[in-house]
């Protein structure tokens, strides 16, 4: 993929500060493709940073502490052109669903490799508005290949 001539502007969204800092490390070791805006360890947090830095990309956890941020993910979509990316740990259909109805470009498991998230990041931020969503799964690949792997989901 060729380099963009401006970085991917990226806010990290976890409760967790060892995985902001970790996210955060992998994310500036890919300067100048992208780098980090911002760090948030709530939703309210987020939606403040989003305002203020304009990021190109969310890469949001689920469950920020007592707080489940896909109720307010239809909120941080509408407030920014940013494209979400939504992480978990769970491997729930119900929980990928929602993220998709509230508006997220792609949804990405914890356990995936370094190199999955690089790319879902790339993935999401080349995409047009309203493309559609994908789930992305390392493990399967793509076309068996060990690649990004993501059926595109319409929008409804």
């Amino acid at each position: 993929m060729p380099q963009p001539t401006v970085p991917i502007r990226v806010l990290l969204v976890d409760d967790h500060g060892h995985v902001l800092w970790g996210l955060g490390k992998l994310i500036e070791g890919e300067r100048p493709r992208m780098m980090v805006v911002g760090k948030a360890r709530s939703m309210t947090e987020a939606l403040d940073l989003t305002r203020e830095h304009r990021p190109d990309v969310v890469l949001l956890d689920v469950y920020l502490g007592k707080d489940n941020s896909l109720d307010r993910l239809a909120e941080l979509c509408a407030l920014s052109a940013a494209k979400v990316l939504v992480m978990s740990g769970a491997r729930d259909s119900s929980i990928q669903r929602r993220a998709f109805e509230g508006g997220a470009r792609a949804f990405l498991h914890k356990d995936e490799a370094a190199a999955a998230f690089l790319a879902a990041i790339e993935r999401v931020h080349a995409e047009k508005p309203r493309q559609g969503a994908a789930i992305v799964d390392a493990k399967k690949g793509f076309g068996g290949q060990g690649t990004l792997h993501g059926s595109l989901i319409s929008k409804k």
